[in-house]
C-alpha cells in the first residue's frame, strides 16, 4: 500500500512556523515529495532513507518533529521510536503507516508515539496534523508562538525585544535576548559553549567562550539562576520548570 501522490494536494492554510522536522522514509519518491511539501510550508526539513540514520538524526539534529514510517530497512519504526523514547528524546513523533492492524496502532502509540496516520494520506490532512501537533509541542514547551516564551514569572517577546518579570520591564542585551531565545528553542538540551557560541554570536570554534558563561551568568541573575543549570563537562542547559527534569549541575557555578 502507498500513500497517494502528494503533488496532487492542495495545501492547507496553515501557520508558517521556523520549525525542523525530521523526516525518516524510505521511499525515496515518497520522502522527496513531502520533503517538498513540508519547505513550501517554510518548515526545515531534515531527510533519513532508514531507520539507523533516522535514530541518529533524532538524538543528534534535535527537530521540533518527527514523521517515522515504521515499515524501514534496517531497523524499523518501532525499533528507531523505542530507542529514541529509552534515551529521553521528548520531540512529537508522527507515525506514517500502511498497517491496518490496529495492535500496530496501539504499538506505536505504548511505545511513545504521538499521533498517526495511515498511508495512502492526502497531504492537506498531514500537513494539518503537523501543524497541530508543533502548536501542541509549543505550548508544552511555554512557546505560545515561535516569537514568545513564559516560564515561572516571566514573560518574553522577542518580536519587541521585551522581558517583562514580575510585571518589571527588564533591560537585557541583544545578545542576551537571542542567548535567550536560543536555550528556549532548545529546551531540556545540554549545550555545549561552541554550540552556543554558534548560535548566537555566530562565533568559531576557537572564540573565548568566556562570552557564553558571562551571558549565562547575566540571564540567572536577570531570569531566575534554576532555570539554567551547569551539565559537567558539556556547558549549560535550559528548564521552563526544572524541578521535573532536576539538575546536572550546579546553576551557580
Amino acid at each position: 500500500m502507498s500513500p497517494a501522490p502528494v503533488s496532487s494536494c492542495a495545501s492547507p492554510e496553515v501557520n508558517v512556523r521556523e520549525s525542523t522536522i525530521l523526516l525518516v522514509e524510505d521511499e525515496t519518491s515518497i520522502r522527496e515529495g513531502l520533503r517538498d511539501a513540508l519547505e513550501a510550508e517554510g518548515y526545515r526539513v531534515i531527510e533519513a532513507p532508514d531507520g539507523v540514520k533516522g535514530l541518529h538524526a533524532g538524538l543528534t539534529e534535535d527537530p521540533d518533529l518527527i514523521l517515522l514510517d515504521l515499515m524501514l530497512p534496517g531497523m524499523d519504526g518501532f525499533d528507531v521510536l523505542q530507542r529514541l523514547r529509552a534515551d529521553g528524546v521528548e520531540t512529537p513523533v508522527l507515525c506514517l503507516t500502511a498497517r491496518g492492524l490496529e495492535q500496530d496502532r496501539v504499538k506505536g502509540l505504548e511505545l511513545g508515539a504521538d499521533d498517526y496516520i495511515v498511508k495512502p494520506f492526502g497531504l492537506r490532512e498531514l500537513l494539518a496534523r503537523v501543524d497541530a501537533r508543533l502548536r501542541a509541542w509549543d505550548r508544552e514547551r511555554g512557546l505560545t508562538s515561535k516569537d514568545m516564551l513564559h516560564f515561572g514569572t516571566v514573560s518574553a517577546d522577542f518580536v519587541a525585544r521585551r522581558v517583562v518579570r514580575d510585571g518589571v520591564d527588564l533591560r537585557l542585551s541583544p545578545q542576551e535576548f537571542d542567548l535567550l531565545r536560543f536555550f528556549a528553542t532548545h529546551e531540556g538540551k545540554a549545550l555545549s559553549r561552541t554550540e552556543l557560541l554558534a548560535g548566537v554570536w555566530g562565533a568559531e570554534v576557537d572564540a573565548v567562550s568566556r562570552v557564553v558563561d558571562n551571558g549565562v551568568m547575566a540571564l540567572r541573575k536577570k531570569l531566575g539562576g534554576e532555570h539554567f543549570a551547569s551539565v559537567r563537562g558539556v556547558g549549560y542547559r535550559f528548564d521552563r520548570s526544572p524541578t521535573k527534569r532536576g539538575r546536572d549541575g550546579d546553576p551557580d557555578s
